[in-house]
């Protein structure tokens, strides 16, 4: 059954198990920072370093992903569905979102669940106990440094009113126990309007912009050549795809993998039957993508692992790819259609027909 005649019924159970798997992360990613952050919250607390410890990962790993299109969490979040859920392979399929559209929300729903929870557990601690705050450190007890750094922290947030900051508890602070309760009541504010700041609030935005892209993208229309196909079968397939990450390439390829000299193919082909020759291959192209790949492969072989892994390593290297089966016949051809329909992704085709 063609991909674009799937039902709803069948879609229902797919979409079921990535909202179990969503929420158990959720879950698992609150009550994990809840316990995190617990613990890091001790009396006396250094206010500036506790705000930098949570915000700078964030930042950073935010700065990493908008470059890269990669992210820890939403890999991890990936895999572990892909554990999980075995047989929903036909996800990717359904899935027509640029790569980087969903690193950016898994990522980002993990990072705002980080940060929303520590908010909330810094406000119950501060409400139900006795918290002091201590500006001194091992290595300088400049007043004037941290004065800079907290003007630096406060400037927006000064500017549009969420905060109205008293310097003069600074060079209280730094002295144990030298504070009144209305200066630890500010230093409690501070913290956790720094955090909400410069940690919650760009997750926020940059959630809210991929939510909106991904609701307005919209999936180029397949073309008559690229039969990508819902495998039906309820065996597990012999392999199973990692998300593809997205690369732009140049240049046209044409490429053979395990072809004898029985089937005649054009000159340009590039015959990669040996591992030295697929190695160097795949060596050049990583470091210089394809724009177009085709590969041709014998449809008289079974599809196994080794191939098939093979394959994928080679549709990887390019942007658009399609993979000719050479075959007359039938029972090759539904085997390799079986599988094939496991491993392609958008931008991706196979054709049975060769003649």
């Amino acid at each position: 059954m063609a991909f674009k005649s799937m039902n709803n019924q069948q879609f229902q159970p797919i979409m079921r198990h990535w909202r179990i798997i969503f929420f158990l992360w959720i879950i698992l990613t609150i009550f994990t920072s809840a316990f995190g952050i617990s613990a890091l919250v001790t009396s006396p607390m250094h206010p500036i370093y506790f705000v930098l410890v949570a915000i700078l990962p964030s930042t950073l790993f935010l700065i990493i992903s908008l470059i890269t299109s990669h992210s820890i969490f939403s890999q991890i979040f990936i895999s572990l569905k892909n554990l999980i859920f075995k047989n929903d392979s036909a996800i990717t399929f359904q899935s027509k979102l640029p790569i980087r559209y969903i690193v950016q929300l898994v990522s980002n729903a993990t990072w705002i669940t980080i940060l929303l929870t520590s908010i909330v557990v810094l406000f119950f601690k501060f409400t139900f106990q006795h918290v002091d705050f201590y500006l001194g450190n091992t290595f300088t007890e400049s007043k004037e440094i941290t004065e800079s750094v907290i003007r630096y922290l406060n400037f927006f947030p000064e500017k549009l009113g969420l905060i109205s900051f008293d310097y003069k508890i600074i060079e209280a602070s730094f002295i144990k126990d030298g504070l009144n309760d209305a200066a630890r009541s500010l230093w409690a504010k501070w913290t956790i309007i720094m955090i909400l700041f410069h940690g919650l609030l760009p997750r926020i935005l940059v959630f809210t912009y991929y939510v909106v892209r991904s609701l307005l993208h919209s999936t180029p229309q397949a073309t008559v050549s690229q039969p990508i196909v819902l495998d039906q079968a309820e065996e597990k397939p012999l392999v199973i795809r990692a998300p593809k990450v997205e690369v732009h390439g140049n240049g046209h390829y044409q490429v053979a993998l395990d072809i004898t000299d029985q089937i005649r193919l054009s000159s340009d082909v590039i015959k990669l039957n040996d591992i030295e020759a697929f190695q160097q291959f795949e060596l050049k192209h990583k470091a210089e993508p394809i724009e177009k790949i085709e590969v041709f492969v014998d449809g008289n072989l079974m599809p196994d692992r080794g191939l098939l892994r093979r394959m994928i390593r080679l549709l990887n290297l390019a942007e658009h790819a399609t993979i000719h089966v050479l075959t007359q016949d039938e029972y090759q051809k539904s085997m390799w259609h079986k599988h094939l329909s496991s491993v392609l992704v958008e931008g991706e085709a196979a054709n049975y027909d060769i003649q």
